[in-house]
């Protein structure tokens, strides 16, 4: 999944299955979220992810509710092998 996060500017999300370009806001079908957590080693995260996220799912909002189970964005980053 490619993500690309300008604040307050037309942005695109290259996910899996869909590309979208939504305004401001970000959205990818809530599966890909799922399965990012499930290839970064976090299964149960991405159970959780799947039964409290909407879809289409804002990708600003999706990092809000990873960040409440404290999983940042530099750490899903890291565990897929790349660097913030």
């Amino acid at each position: 999944m490619a993500v690309y996060i300008e604040a307050g500017a037309k942005r695109t999300v290259d996910c899996a299955r869909d590309k979208r370009e939504v305004g401001s806001a970000m959205q990818c079908a809530r599966q890909d979220v799922v399965d990012m957590l499930r290839r970064t080693g976090l299964p149960e995260l991405a159970e959780e992810t799947l039964r409290v996220l909407p879809d289409p799912v804002d990708l600003d909002f999706a990092a809000k509710v990873l960040q409440s189970y404290g999983v940042t964005r530099d750490e899903l980053i890291d565990r897929m092998g790349g660097s913030p």
